[in-house]
């Protein structure tokens, strides 16, 4: 049979526990999850030592495409990995694939605007941005070019052709809702109702999807689309499928009811494609809620947007469109929120007043419009909120009109939430890499990395740093009496001490086993003896800890130099303390040297 023609015939006899071929040396390598409507599909190109992986997909996934890649070849022979956008049922693999085969000499193919989200991963992989290759990418034998569909999905929306087939790897474009799986199209009609509320969803206007089909029918010829959602549509029906598509209005303010206020319709049919636009183009939320308000005053009386979102069902953020701040609501108004969310969840109520929110201040009394907000499981994780004058019209009417831009703030919605959980995975792991895992101060390599620059803005703009480098007496005689948990206790309350005696722009640190050093800016190597006698001081009255039972006490030895001693170099520094660190301890400990 040829691979290029009837594969609809072949939907009956496919074994989806294995990899299909759907061309020469191009394979679904995907898994079908049992009643999802949304399967999302990942191709192999196989092409020796300079393979492609397209759309590698999710976690929930990825063990059986591996185990189907592993059945063709290593794992290994993947060099390139197209990444057509970056939400996480395409790229949440990304990171186990490459906890296998490593990064070195592999690329991430997609086009900027995805790689500038991609890139907080910290992946370590080189990107292959597209629209900076010419879109293209000659891989020996095969030969792709890349096609540019903006907002089709997302600003930088793109496909993949691959000149050898031709097919084309549409991405989200030719997607599909299918209630029942099926690896190819049978009919243009049927599926592309498949399609229909994909699209309407996902594309923001008509005119957008024309641009963006302008661009792929230059591509040819298309013998097969390969989109990552739905089904693949054989040579026979891309042609109708494409058609209807150019047909369908997209975007879903298309339905107004039997609204009979023409003028606010016209004014929100007008605002709709700006707000969609707004949407496509995500900035951040409070940047892209402040124009999709100034939007939406053009037919509303509106004065604010804001999402209540649960993040990882343990506590709410508040996002705002007056303020670009996102952090945590505290914790009186999370029980409060909470609360209030369960009873939104089954009530559902679309007006309310201002006053029953009791965890949110206004300026003044107002209605707000609530609706649901949700992830990509469409599972609700929060409420979203239009604030309106408190004299706006409750009809059913509005409820219709200001339903319309909903999906525009779940979407930005979303997008924030991911950036959140982005950042604070990032500010997390970094978290970790600079402290001391088992006292919380600053460890040695974040000496490395700040010292400098202290050092370097005190010479700059003139003024002293003192380095306070103290030492535990006697702590090996601890670890030999009582055990290393004992001496783990000391370190702590040793650490707890310090802490507790700093000021904001003082830095300590844990510099390995017992060593400490603590460095204070705007301080002359004099005024640090006086912390330093006052660190003894506390010592001596609450130096001690309880560990089973049994009173463990201690003192310090210390040595202190500044920058007019020692002059801005850290190595200098560092050496001319800890030789009055060892002078104090050579001289019978519990004492500083200065």
């Amino acid at each position: 049979m040829n691979k290029m023609e009837n594969f609809s015939s072949r939907n009956e006899i496919i074994d989806c526990s294995k990899a299909v071929e759907i061309a020469p040396n191009i394979w679904w390598v995907g898994h079908v999850l049992e009643n999802d409507i949304f399967q999302c599909h990942v191709y192999l190109i196989e092409n020796g030592e300079e393979s492609i992986l397209i759309d590698p997909g999710s976690k929930l996934t990825w063990t059986h495409t591996r185990e189907k890649i592993l059945r063709l070849m290593p794992l290994e022979h993947i060099k390139y990995i197209v990444c057509h956008h970056q939400d996480p049922d395409i790229t949440s693999a990304v990171a186990d694939l490459l906890e296998e085969i490593g990064t070195k000499n592999r690329y991430l193919v997609t086009h900027w605007r995805a790689a500038e989200l991609l890139d907080h991963y910290d992946w370590g992989i080189e990107f292959y941005e597209v629209q900076a290759r010419e879109w293209r990418l000659d891989a020996g034998r095969r030969k792709l070019k890349f096609t540019f569909t903006p907002y089709m999905h997302f600003p930088g929306a793109f496909c993949t052709y691959d000149t050898t087939t031709g097919i084309l790897f549409s991405s989200d474009i030719f997607g599909g809702m299918t209630e029942t799986f099926s690896l190819f199209a049978k009919d243009a009609d049927s599926y592309f109702e498949q399609m229909k509320p994909f699209h309407t969803h996902y594309m923001p206007a008509t005119e957008i999807v024309n641009h963006g089909l302008d661009n792929i029918e230059k591509c040819h010829p298309i013998k097969m689309i390969a989109p990552q959602h739905g089904s693949i549509i054989p040579e026979e029906l891309v042609g109708p499928i494409i058609e209807k598509l150019r047909r369908l209005k997209c975007g879903l303010y298309l339905e107004f009811g039997g609204t009979r206020k023409i003028e606010l319709m016209t004014k929100v049919n007008a605002v709709l494609p700006e707000v969609f636009e707004i949407a496509a183009f995500f900035d951040s939320f409070h940047a892209d809620t402040r124009r999709i308000l100034a939007s939406m005053k053009k037919a509303f009386p509106i004065s604010g947007i804001f999402t209540l979102a649960l993040i990882n069902n343990d506590y709410f953020i508040k996002l705002d469109s007056n303020t670009d701040k996102v952090k945590p609501c505290n914790r009186t108004k999370q029980e409060i929120i909470r609360k209030f969310h369960e009873t939104f969840r089954e009530q559902k109520r679309l007006f309310i007043d201002s006053e029953e929110v009791r965890c949110i201040s206004f300026e003044r009394p107002a209605t707000l419009y609530t609706f649901p907000v949700h992830d990509y499981d469409r599972k609700v994780i929060g409420i979203g909120m239009f604030v309106l004058d408190r004299s706006f019209e409750r009809s059913e009417e509005m409820i219709e009109m200001l339903s319309k831009f909903e999906t525009a703030i779940d979407i930005i919605t979303k997008r924030e939430v991911e950036v959140y959980l982005l950042e604070r995975e990032k500010s997390m792991a970094y978290a970790m890499a600079i402290t001391d895992k088992l006292t919380g101060l600053y460890n040695r390599h974040y000496l490395e990395e700040v010292a400098p620059v202290e050092l370097s803005k005190a010479k700059r703009h003139g003024f002293p740093i003192a380095f306070l480098y103290l030492d535990i007496d006697h702590f090996k005689r601890v670890n030999d009496t009582f055990g290393h948990d004992a001496g783990d206790e000391v370190l702590r309350r040793f650490a707890h001490i310090i802490i507790a005696n700093l000021r904001d722009s003082d830095m300590a640190f844990r510099l390995g086993g017992e060593e400490f050093l603590i460095i204070i800016p705007y301080t002359t190597k004099e005024d640090a003896l006086k912390l330093a006698l006052r660190l003894r001081e506390v010592t001596r009255e609450n130096g001690c800890t309880e560990y089973r039972g049994k009173k463990i006490c201690f003192s310090f030895s210390g040595g202190i130099t500044d920058t007019k001693e020692s002059g801005f170099d850290l190595d200098t520094l560092l050496k001319r303390a800890d030789e009055k660190l060892y002078e104090a301890k050579g001289s019978g400990r519990d004492r500083v040297v200065v």
